[in-house]
């Protein structure tokens, strides 16, 4: 064996070593994720049903206070001036207005949620174009240490007979039969 041989040879056990261990980790990496990016692209949550009843409840409540409270303040009026008709545009506008809030607030809501699907939907995709690349480029820069590891193996073994050329060129050159070397 010629001269840094086995050093070449090694470097190439290494390579294709580290190369089959992240691999294998892709593997393991793709095969845990891969459902779950694909679930997340395919059909992406946005808030639970929970989360969204209690926020639509919130602006129900606030919706119905601000009515309540304009009611009241209106029936106070009335009992205060003696007149039942003063307070009953403005407690008239007071619903519109808390009707309208409330409808803002349903439309946010729905908004916020699709919002957060379409949130969920890109980081899926884009956690699927990343997942393939994450150990597959280091395996394949590992393997490319191969190449590098043989043609250092050649030119180690082409480097060991440089001693015989040497030697014998002249004497073959000197028999006149040159073209075997």
């Amino acid at each position: 064996m010629a001269r840094g041989s086995q050093q070449a040879n090694t470097a190439a056990t290494s390579a294709q070593n580290f190369s089959n261990q992240l691999q294998n980790n892709q593997s393991q990496l793709f095969n845990t994720l891969a459902p779950e990016l694909e679930s997340a692209a395919a059909h992406p949550s946005g808030y639970s049903p929970t989360d969204i009843a209690g926020m639509t409840t919130a602006a129900e409540q606030s919706a119905g206070g601000s009515t309540a409270g304009a009611t009241g303040q209106g029936a106070l009026l009335a009992s205060r001036t003696k007149n039942a008709g003063t307070a009953d545009a403005a407690i008239g506008q007071s619903a519109r207005s808390a009707g309208q809030a409330l409808s803002k607030a349903s439309t946010g809501i729905a908004q916020a949620n699709a919002n957060q699907k379409a949130q969920n939907q890109r980081a899926g995709l884009s956690g699927l174009e990343g997942l393939t690349g994450l150990e597959t480029g280091g395996a394949n820069t590992a393997l490319g240490i191969v190449p590098q590891a043989v043609n250092a193996n050649t030119q180690a073994e082409n480097a060991s007979w440089d001693w015989a050329n040497s030697v014998f060129k002249p004497i073959m050159e000197a028999a006149g039969n040159s073209k075997f070397i």
